[in-house]
């Protein structure tokens, strides 16, 4: 028997034909009423009219059709409730949701389709959730622990000073390491603050046409000189015979793709290659950065540009990252309305391509 996907409409049929089954049950009590008391007026050789009720003929029509109504009520009852039954449970089941428990989840029925839709999405939501909060709480014991390690350093290093440091040679050395530390806590903290304004859509941008050729030549000149002290020879690649221009801003996007050669040359063995290729398609710049440095595991990539996220390959303090520098390469390419995608193998190298519209990202609301 075919049924109307939505409940909505299902309800409408029933109540319509339950309208249609009483209905019809009420002209036949009427028809046979009215049959049967002209039948018994003829026999008694009345005329069946202004007679009143007669309760003998009546009532034995009228019970079956009370009981046919009643049936009707309970069955349109039965059927509404069990669509309003998981509404229940769901109201009930989201009080019982809290911060800490947010591993529950409601089972599907096959009752209510519309029902079972709403706790899909349900369960869907609590999965992003409890996602998110397991990142911010992830982040909070990170970045106490990045914050933690050079106040740790320099409270020890002083503690030295005032002990055992007798010339100002030794106080000096003391003090330059201080100002290593400061400056590596300053550095977690501006990059804390860029992706806060990041994720909040709030990122200042200066908008404006540039000239992404130029600025990657710069960018790769820079390039050789980070690489020389481990022999990597930088090469820059234009696939296209013109300047390009682009609109964005300049200084963000130094930042961009100063972060990713600079990673590709920290992580790349000593006589290694960095490439910087750069092509143009249609409305789209593309620019790739690859390398053939240690790679990143599969189980890896997805998490990359995570905020504090590193693989164990990386997580070497020498190297002087503080694990937001690919954080915030994502944040600037979101904010330029850009897309960034990894390809990496283990022992053979990382690349790096981010597309960005060559008419730069769309003006806020309150920029127009």
């Amino acid at each position: 028997m075919f049924l109307p996907h939505s409940v909505k409409n299902r309800l409408i049929l029933w109540a319509v034909l339950a309208l249609a089954v009483t209905s019809a049950a009420s002209a036949v009590v009427c028809l046979t009423y009215s049959s049967r008391v002209a039948k018994a007026a003829a026999n008694a050789g009345t005329i069946a009219t202004n007679q009143g009720l007669n309760f003998e003929i009546l009532l034995p029509l009228i019970i079956p059709y009370i009981l046919l109504l009643v049936a009707i009520i309970v069955l349109f009852s039965w059927r509404v409730n069990r669509c309003i039954n998981p509404l229940i449970d769901l109201t009930r089941r989201c009080r019982e949701i809290t911060i800490n428990n947010l591993s529950l989840r409601f089972s599907s029925t096959e009752s209510c389709k519309e029902a079972n839709a709403l706790v899909t999405e349900y369960n869907t939501m609590l999965d992003r959730l409890e996602s998110g909060v397991k990142r911010i709480r992830q982040f909070s014991g990170d970045a106490s622990h990045e914050l933690r390690t050079p106040l740790t350093i320099l409270r020890g290093e002083t503690e030295v000073g005032l002990r055992w440091a007798k010339t100002a040679d030794e106080m000096r050395n003391i003090l330059q390491s201080n100002m290593e530390e400061i400056e590596r806590m300053g550095r977690i903290i501006e990059d804390l603050l860029t992706l806060a304004k990041s994720e909040s859509g709030e990122l200042p941008l200066s908008i404006r046409e540039i000239s992404l050729s130029d600025l990657l030549q710069e960018l790769y000149l820079q390039g050789r000189t980070l690489a020389e002290s481990k022999n990597i020879e930088v090469t820059l690649s234009h696939k296209v015979n013109e300047e390009i221009l682009i609109r964005g801003d300049d200084l963000r996007l130094r930042q961009l793709f100063l972060n990713l050669i600079s990673n590709a040359i920290r992580y790349t063995n000593v006589s290694g290659t960095v490439t910087i290729d750069v092509d143009r398609q249609d409305s789209e710049v593309i620019v790739e950065i690859g390398d053939n440095g240690i790679g990143i595991p599969h189980q890896h990539l997805p998490h990359i540009f995570e905020r504090f996220y590193r693989t164990d390959e990386a997580r070497n303090r020498t190297t002087g990252g503080t694990g937001l520098g690919l954080a915030i390469v994502k944040g600037i390419t979101d904010a330029h309305n850009g897309t960034i995608q990894v390809t990496s193998t283990p022992n053979v190298g990382s690349t790096f391509s981010i597309s960005l519209p060559v008419d730069g990202p769309e003006p806020k609301p309150s920029q127009k």
